[in-house]
Parts: structure tokens; sequence; C-alpha cells
């Protein structure tokens, strides 16, 4: 599975689904469009959207992780990878101090 499978089994959790099938219909793609998405860990700026959202988190973060595996240059991918990363540590730090001042 790829990085990405990680947030569609986030999302799958949160809405209370029990299979891929039920995750491709909220996405509104096939199931074999998920597997496919799943294998090669890429899928559009749509679907990012929608994810981020139910997740929420900043669109940002999911897009330049697309945008870094979509990436034909070693240095473009580096810097999209370290945005993505950037926005997931300001998203962590929120929610360490978050868990801190509860």
């Amino acid at each position: 599975m790829s990085y990405l499978g990680t947030y569609l089994d986030q999302v799958s959790e949160r809405q209370g689904f029990r299979s891929d099938s039920e995750l491709a219909r909220f996405l509104g793609i096939s199931r074999q469009h998920l597997s496919r998405i799943r294998q090669s860990g890429v899928m559009s700026d749509e679907k990012c959207l929608i994810i981020a959202r139910v997740l929420n988190i900043d669109p940002l973060e999911l897009f330049a992780l697309m945008r870094a595996r979509k990436a034909k240059s070693e240095d473009i991918r580096v810097i999209w990878l370290e945005l993505h990363r950037q926005t997931k540590r300001v998203k962590d730090s929120i929610l360490l101090n978050s868990n801190l001042d509860a």
C-alpha cells in the first residue's frame, strides 16, 4: 500500500466505511480505480480536496504529496516533499499544543 493509502484508510475509518467499495462510492470512482490509486499513490486534485475536507487537514498537504509523486526531476520532488513535511509539521504542532492546553 502507498503512503496515500494511510489517508484513504483514515477517511474510511472516520466515515465508518467497512470496505473499499463504500469508499470508492463516496469518492465517486470505481473500486478498480481506488485500487489503482492505492497502488500508484497518486490521485486527482479533486479527490485530494475531498479527503482533506473529511480529515480536516490543509489540502496543500495532499497537493504537495501528489506533486512530489508526479515530479520527473529529483530536485523538484525534494521541494514538494519538503512542503508536504512542513504542512504536516504545522498540523502536528497545532494538535500537540491543543492537547497540552486541555
